[in-house]
């Protein structure tokens, strides 16, 4: 069972004062379990590169020892006889499901419990209009059903309702508070209905205190109740208290809650079969696209030493934003998207001189997406030092992939706001290194203003839609040049987890003034307090999130969604109090090992 670990949106600044735990994987004593040794680290170094007699903001920075890729020993393969077997029953058994989905004889409150089951199965895709359909008819007429609902059907709809975009009322709980305004005692031995409860709470908005004690009261008890669990309610329990469903990634939480329900004795045999041959299927896929994305990054990074090695969390953040059978180009074009973004975090942040990184951004803003063939070259290669030449040709070559595969399917629109975006991602960057440098003093709301931009949102998401065949390419970048609410906030939900969990880490290589910095002295603060104010920021952004996914139900779905799965990579990577991305054996290692390398028995 995996270990309860103390998320620092919880639990505060302790978590992240405090070293890490490594969450173990649950499926670690899988008896196919190949090798584990494999995923033990090697340490690794690099020499400063520097003179002494070089104004500072000219000297190279010290490489970070970043340690190698966790899954270097790694090969990733491709069954095609096992996709066409899967793909085979998984068509056999979906019409079957769509049935129960659609079952005019089915009470509401037994079709949110199979709504919700589906959806925790990782196979809700297959059925999304029907599922859609179900959920507008129940919220219509839930007042006429006829049931005065206990606390674990009265959070079920609750949460459900708000995940697809109905504005339920958190007032409905107000029932189940006593006449001091607290929430009755009776409460806590029905463990199922606080479980229902706390995982409703984490869907809340601004001024909701109803949930926001909702949230205390049901941790409290059921982290008091968790000992005395039998193993299975135990299990749950746990893996609730660790991961919340609105914050988890769908693919891969089904993984873990297929391995819960396989020990229900209520399961529906159908449904877990489904679902499992559903996993099965994806991680055969996921396994040949990662195969083909570490043949590009191979090719393309051999003369970027300096470069975080982290193509598989790469792929795996590419997975948590759109993870569908059907989008694999799609979820291959944002992979690459983060992998150059990471490229240039590292050569802003790790390597470059003040010097190069001025003449490199320079040489970025001149670059056309539609004047590549006419670019001079040589021109370029004048004024770019070595280094900077491959981090330039490094770019040159993936964009212009990118772009010869959106003209194939009539997209180029996005390739160009794509780079636009990479652009700006680059002089955000730039900007950053020049306050590290003392060149610039920053506020704390410079490095707000900065941080919607090196979130990253714009960047990537356009990779996504560039290649997202359902969606129309100009429409959606219209959407994003707009600057939604719920992208703004999921950008800065990203920089203020990344500004807590790796500030130990940042004053230890002189990176000064974070964004952590600024607010502790223009709010005369200790660490420890600007931290806890960092938690309540990213709080906030989780709130604002919840009310656009609401307040948005005129936009595409796939656009707002797309904002909701960042949030929620960033969950997983930072909430357990360390970064998770560039130390992923703290963070991401045992999500990855879920959904990449153990096997799923069927």
């Amino acid at each position: 069972m995996a270990t309860v670990i103390s998320s620092v949106l919880q639990y505060g600044t302790r978590a992240i004062l405090q070293p890490p735990v490594v969450r173990q994987s649950i499926l670690r004593n899988d008896p196919e379990r190949k090798n584990p040794s494999k995923f033990q680290c090697r340490s690794l170094r690099f020499r400063p590169m520097a003179s002494g007699k070089e104004p500072y903001h000219n000297l190279r920075p010290a490489v970070k020892g970043h340690r190698p890729s966790l899954w270097a020993d790694l090969s990733f393969s491709f069954d095609a006889q096992v996709q066409e077997r899967c793909g085979e029953a998984i068509e056999a058994l979906k019409e079957d499901v769509k049935s129960m989905v659609t079952a005019k004889d089915c009470k509401p409150f037994e079709k949110m419990i199979l709504i919700d089951t589906i959806e925790r199965l990782g196979v809700a895709y297959m059925f999304e209009q029907e599922i859609e359909e179900q959920i507008e008819q129940i919220y219509k007429f839930q007042a006429e059903d006829g049931s005065d609902k206990d606390l674990f059907t009265t959070a079920l709809y609750f949460r459900l309702f708000r995940q697809h975009g109905y504005n339920a009322p958190s007032s409905v709980f107000d029932k189940f508070k006593d006449e001091d305004n607290k929430f009755k005692k009776n409460l806590i031995g029905e463990i199922d209905g606080l479980l229902s409860l706390c995982e409703a709470s984490y869907v809340r908005y601004h001024g909701e205190d109803v949930l926001e004690e909702a949230l205390v009261f049901t941790k409290h008890y059921l982290n008091q109740a968790l000992p005395q669990l039998d193993s299975l309610l135990k299990e749950k329990v746990a893996r609730a208290l660790e991961q919340p469903i609105h914050r988890a990634i769908e693919v891969v939480e089904a993984r873990y809650f297929i391995s819960f329900y396989e020990k229900d004795e209520s399961r529906n045999e159908l449904l877990l079969r489904l679902a499992k041959l559903n996993f099965k299927l994806l991680q055969n896929l996921y396994r040949k696209e990662l195969g083909d994305l570490t043949k590009w990054w191979n090719e393309l990074r051999t003369e970027l030493p300096y470069v975080r090695d982290r193509l598989v969390e790469c792929y795996f953040w590419g997975v948590l934003i759109i993870f569908e059978p059907q989008y694999s180009f799609s979820r291959l074009a944002t992979a690459k998207a983060i992998a150059m973004t990471m490229v240039l975090n590292d050569t802003y942040d790790s390597y470059g001189t003040l010097e190069e990184l001025e003449s490199f951004t320079e040489i970025l803003h001149r670059w056309d997406i539609k004047e590549i063939d006419n670019m001079d070259i040589k021109e370029i290669d004048n004024i770019l030092s070595e280094n900077m030449k491959r981090v330039f040709h490094f770019l040159l070559r993936a964009y212009a992939e990118h772009e010869r595969e959106a003209s194939k399917q009539g997209r180029s629109y996005a390739a160009s706001y794509a780079i636009e975006a990479m652009k700006r991602i680059a002089r955000g960057y730039h900007k950053k290194a020049k306050w590290y440098k003392g060149q610039e003093v920053p506020t704390f709301e410079d490095h707000m203003s900065n941080g919607v931009i090196v979130g990253g949102t714009d960047a990537i998401f356009s990779a996504t839609f560039m290649n997202l065949e359902s969606v129309a390419s100009e429409e959606a970048v219209d959407w994003l040049k707009r600057e939604p609410t719920i992208v703004v906030a999921a950008s800065l939900l990203i920089r203020h987890m990344n500004d807590i969990c790796t500030y130990e880490r940042e004053q230890r290589t002189g990176q000064f003034p974070t964004a952590v910095d600024c607010y502790k002295i223009e709010n005369a603060l200790s660490t420890e307090e600007a931290l806890d104010k960092f938690i309540e920021f990213a709080e906030d952004k989780w709130k604002t999130i919840n009310k656009e996914l609401v307040a948005s139900r005129t936009v595409p779905r796939h656009f707002t969604k797309l904002a909701l799965n960042y949030a929620r990579g960033t969950y997983v990577t930072y909430g357990r109090g360390a970064d998770g991305f560039t130390e992923p054996e703290k963070g991401l290692e045992s999500d990855i090992v879920a959904l990449l390398v153990d096997p799923l028995i069927i």
